[in-house]
């Protein structure tokens, strides 16, 4: 069923609304006295000191992930790669969402690009085993990238 509603209407719940989840945690990482990290690779690379460690409330946790970063290509590489991995009971290290390979901020023709990237992720990871996330860079194509540790923000979204 269908229940449409007018613009401007006001919606007075007189029971219980049901069926909508709840939001269960926020959690983020900050640390504000780090410095920059560095690849000279097209390997992707662990971003030291800055992962977001988790224990989902239930196993059917959902959550929705966002990464912000800033980084320099140092005007010597065209761009930088980034994803977001995780790892629940050392389990392994796995990409949260493999739509991210093969995509970079570029600059085209070289040359340098300094700039914020923000990527955004979903996971149902049906655990409640503790959760490791990570993010991993690297060049894309040749010199250094270098990403700001302190601006690294991993912030998680929990819901049921």
């Amino acid at each position: 069923d269908t229940i449409t509603i007018p613009s401007g209407a006001t919606i007075a719940n007189s029971g219980t609304a049901t069926g909508f989840g709840a939001l269960k945690s926020i959690n983020a990482t900050v640390n504000n006295t780090l410095s920059q990290a560095s690849n000279n690779s097209s390997t992707m690379a662990d971003v030291s000191g800055v992962d977001l460690v988790l224990t989902p409330t239930s196993t059917s946790s959902k959550f929705v992930l966002t990464t912000t970063v800033h980084f320099d290509t140092g005007g010597n590489t065209q761009g930088m790669n980034a994803r977001l991995t995780y790892n629940h009971s050392g389990i392994s290290q796995t990409e949260v969402d493999e739509g991210y390979d093969g995509y970079a901020d570029n600059v085209n023709g070289g040359g340098r690009l300094v700039g914020w990237t923000t990527q955004s992720y979903y996971l149902a990871p049906s655990t409640t085993n503790e959760i490791t996330f990570t993010l991993q860079f690297a060049n894309n194509g040749s010199g250094t990238v270098y990403l700001d540790r302190r601006t690294l923000r991993i912030i998680a979204w929990e819901y049921a």
